[in-house]
């Protein structure tokens, strides 16, 4: 019965054992999973359809229509990420005090939507090369974008999960977009005289467009320049909201400053933590291989193990294995507020099943599992994000920066590399492919046992630095009463006020530790 009442007053917000500051905690932390993390789901997934509804059109007649040739089909994916690229950085500027990102992000959202629409009417390779890097800009912005204002809000017990929830809904876009885009070329092709791989961008715009206008109303801003559209955002919710952010001493943008500047430069935490993410990035760039992988397996009379739908649906188990792996390690890091042990994890799994494909003289069904277990490691850039809302606490730009700092350095890498590393002349075994991957998980592991180190060292210096400032208050206090002793006034102040000051003397050190 307790438990059902427990319950009850969760759902209701009034459970009895609750302090007033515990409900508010509640019911801010509600009010922004319901109207903050919906909107960024949901941008989510439409991001996710964004991106992939080129590759669907691509086999669904576009390029028969548009008479592509060669690797026009590489360029347009070229010219997205060039635009991506380009605006991550503006982006990172702008939204840490010169334009509210809850107009920034929703706006980008919404030219993003009229930039996919303008796909349907298109009628040659160069109006998709121009329209692809207009997309690619405007989405830039939102990954970034959606993290910063993550980290502005909630706390490291809460963080995890929501991280968790906004990459499973990616995740989530991937397993469900196959079947939509299929559904709406079935159902729409040829209709009002319209192709149906013309109708796929439209419908996808339609929806973009749609959460974009509900993105005005949802995002919050920050704690200390909230949104005053959001009307969900109360008085009393943006006060708590300043509070756990104080309590965490998580600082909230100020603007970009020459200090701020050169403490990101030099700070060795930050490179540390950058080349963590980059290392595990590069490792993980192997699971995108694996329907190639499928494709290339025959039986013993020669055709084909797969046919084409379970080519396309097989993966389906990898997005899961993701998800699975998101939201469980995320909630285990949100309860013991803690990250590394779990990024370990994620690292040695990488290596070991990154080394079996390395040798790739297993069963197939050992590869078979290799390539799902893989999947978890997709766990290790949300992990150091949560973790960054630690280790850059003390500066909402430096926490900007380096999130912006990981996707570039994603986007560029991969950009290039894989011609490189996963050639597809020598899929499915590569000759560098997955010893690379091996390489990159080792460093990744290296990496991560420095950025501990650098944090305890952090700490440390901030203990000692505390603990210098003590013995000097404890100094001024027996000054104030030696000279109280030496004056005229009666015994008995004098024994009042020392218990005044050394009451005073024992609050000031509770309130800075």
């Amino acid at each position: 019965m307790s438990i059902v009442k427990r319950a009850v007053g969760w759902l209701l917000l009034n459970d009895p054992k609750w302090t007033e500051e515990k409900r508010k905690e509640n019911v801010l932390i509600r009010r922004l999973d319901i109207f903050f993390c919906s909107y960024i789901s949901l941008s989510a997934i439409v991001k996710y359809l964004d991106q992939t509804n080129l590759s669907n059109a691509y086999v669904s007649g576009m390029k028969e229509d548009l008479s592509l040739l060669g690797n026009q089909y590489n360029l347009f994916t070229t010219y997205f990420n060039i635009g991506y690229i380009i605006c991550i950085p503006i982006s990172v500027y702008f939204i840490n005090g010169t334009v509210r990102p809850s107009l920034w992000l929703p706006t980008a959202e919404l030219l993003w939507g009229i930039g996919t629409a303008g796909l349907a009417a298109v009628h040659d390779a160069k109006a998709v090369y121009g329209l692809r890097f207009f997309v690619g800009f405007c989405e830039g912005t939102a990954w970034p974008g959606t993290m910063i204002l993550l980290l502005s809000w909630y706390t490291p017990a809460e963080i995890g999960k929501r991280l968790a929830v906004y990459q499973s809904a990616t995740s989530l876009g991937g397993i469900f977009s196959g079947a939509l885009q299929s559904a709406l070329y079935t159902n729409l092709n040829g209709s009002h005289g319209i192709a149906g791989w013309r109708w796929l961008f439209i419908v996808n715009a339609c929806i973009t467009v749609g959460v974009a206008g509900w993105g005005y109303y949802g995002c919050p801003d920050y704690p200390n320049k909230p949104n005053p559209w959001a009307k969900w955002l109360r008085k009393v919710d943006v006060e708590t909201a300043r509070s756990r952010m104080s309590q965490q001493k998580r600082e909230l943008p100020k603007g970009w400053s020459w200090k701020t500047i050169k403490s990101t430069v030099t700070r060795p935490t930050n490179w540390a933590i950058w080349a963590l993410y980059t290392c595990g990035g590069q490792g993980g760039t192997g699971t995108g291989y694996f329907n190639l992988w499928l494709k290339s397996l025959v039986k013993a009379d020669g055709t084909k193990r797969y046919s084409v739908s379970q080519l396309n649906t097989i993966p389906i188990a990898c997005a899961c294995v993701s998800i699975v792996s998101l939201l469980g390690f995320l909630a285990l890091s949100d309860k013991f507020r803690v990250q590394w042990p779990f990024i370990l994890i994620a690292y040695v799994n990488g290596l070991i099943f990154s080394s079996i494909l390395a040798a790739w003289k297993v069963s197939d069904a050992t590869k078979f599992a290799s390539f799902f277990m893989l999947n978890i490691c997709t766990v290790y850039g949300t992990l150091i994000i949560s973790w960054l809302g630690t280790l850059a606490k003390h500066s909402a730009e430096e926490r900007s920066f380096l999130v912006a700092a990981f996707v570039v350095t994603y986007y560029s890498l991969t950009a290039g590399m894989p011609l490189k590393v996963w050639p597809a002349s020598q899929a499915p075994h590569y000759k560098i492919g997955w010893k690379y991957a091996v390489s990159m998980y080792a460093a990744a592991i290296v990496v991560l046992f420095l950025v501990l180190y650098l944090e305890r060292r952090q700490k440390s210096l901030e203990a000692e630095h505390v603990d210098e400032e003590r013995p000097l208050d404890h100094v001024d206090s027996e000054e104030k009463l030696e000279d109280v002793g030496d004056g005229a006034l009666p015994a008995e102040d004098v024994t009042k006020w020392a218990l005044t000051l050394e009451s005073g003397h024992e609050g000031s050190i509770q309130t800075r530790a």
